[in-house]
């Protein structure tokens, strides 16, 4: 198997948490054409307006997905981290209509559209799986946009660090409670709707409430039941229970 294929088959396993796929839905997934890409940090992968023909999945490093205002400000509208595909929907989506960029070295496996497409009309489990992949980004969208809109700085803050822990924690990136997360403070700004000074003063307040701790890029959720009642933070729209059974000989 090529390093590719071997890279793209983390994206399988992920998929198949969720659900195990028959011997020939599993063989033509492992036999679908990807190819490696090696971007460097701040890069952009998919520029708005532009018409791709690959689908991104994120094999090491981290990127997110933004929209640029007509006055340069920048709003990050989703975090992706390892395992994740990050555009699926471009399949269908014929335009971008949001940028994708990577905030530290990352690795990026490209898998054309016509190849998604394909594979999903002749395995119906598979094209299940890519959907179910989709609504989980859209339940991953409707949370953020509480998030910017009805919680108070603090609380958006808290809620998307307990995003970040919950994610690691699933892939095994959480390691004695902490966890590495490769973006400034400056990004994070940018996704929650607030100047980098306010960003960096509430990071201040949780780290003196002793809610969390910090090392560098690393956090540790200090005070996880803390956290959750400031931020309301329920997994569910996560769906880690993975998607309903298909019928029967479907």
């Amino acid at each position: 198997m090529s390093e590719a294929a071997t890279a793209f088959a983390n994206y399988i396993a992920k998929l198949e948490r969720r659900g195990a796929f028959a011997g020939e839905a599993r063989a033509a997934l492992l036999g679908v054409p990807v190819r490696i890409r090696h971007f460097g940090a701040y890069q952009d992968i998919v520029r708005e307006g532009e018409r791709p023909q690959e689908s991104c999945f994120v094999e090491s490093g981290l990127v997110s997905r933004y929209r640029t205002l007509p006055n340069g400000s920048r709003q990050i509208v989703s975090f992706h981290i390892p395992g994740d595909m990050v555009d699926l929907q471009s399949a269908l989506v014929i335009v971008a209509d949001h940028g994708i960029r990577t905030h530290v070295p990352t690795v990026i496996l490209m898998i054309a559209h016509d190849d998604i497409l394909r594979i999903a009309a002749e395995h119906p489990s598979v094209g299940r799986a890519f959907w179910f992949d989709t609504l989980v980004d859209a339940a991953i969208f409707r949370e953020w946009t509480v998030n910017v809109g009805r919680r108070n700085t603090r609380e958006r803050t808290a809620h998307l660090l307990l995003e970040f822990n919950a994610r690691f924690a699933a892939i095994g990136m959480v390691r004695d409670g902490w966890f590495d997360l490769p973006v400034t403070q400056n990004d994070l700004a940018d996704a929650l709707g607030i100047t980098p000074v306010h960003m960096n003063r509430t990071m201040q307040w949780l780290r003196g409430e002793r809610l969390i701790r910090t090392h560098s890029r690393a956090v540790l959720i200090e005070d996880m039941a803390g956290m959750v009642a400031l931020a309301g933070f329920d997994p569910v729209y996560l769906h880690p229970e993975g998607p309903r059974s298909a019928p029967d000989g479907v």
